[in-house]
């Protein structure tokens, strides 16, 4: 099942409104398996090139198949894979909690990156919307 645009607005629509509620000026990104970006949300005052952290974020997520907030743990547990990551794709991935694979039937089919809240803000507001698009799908 192929992750639709409508899907990806649902998610990001449900993580705005949770922003709003914390207070919070983020952006939310939504890849699908390939890692590639089907939409993406900059809310106003968010702070700058924020829609690259949310996007590598996202990216990170879908390409390890985990949340960024564990993959971020390499750095200590195997630091030559963290940087062998980090060195295969440049400037594409960012390894910070807020980026949350999507599931479905089992599999992968993209992934969440929020970026810009305070600290230990973005995932809540990823799984926020994560909750909407599930609700959606049944």
């Amino acid at each position: 099942m192929t992750l639709t645009l409508q899907e990806a607005r649902t998610i990001i629509e449900a993580g705005l409104a949770r922003a709003r509620e914390l207070n919070q000026r983020v952006v939310i990104a939504v890849v699908d398996e390939a890692g590639h970006l089907v939409s993406l949300d900059r809310m106003d005052g968010a702070p700058l090139h924020r829609d690259r952290f949310a996007l590598g974020k996202a990216f990170g997520a879908v390409l390890l198949r985990q949340p960024t907030a564990e993959a971020s743990k390499l750095r200590e547990t195997a630091p030559d894979r963290y940087f062998g990551i980090l060195s295969m794709f440049p400037e594409q991935i960012y390894l910070l909690s807020g980026g949350v694979p999507l599931e479905a039937d089992g599999r992968i089919v993209g992934a969440v990156g929020v970026a810009g809240g305070a600290a230990g803000m973005d995932e809540p507001i990823a799984e926020a919307g994560i909750a909407a698009w599930r609700r959606q799908r049944g």
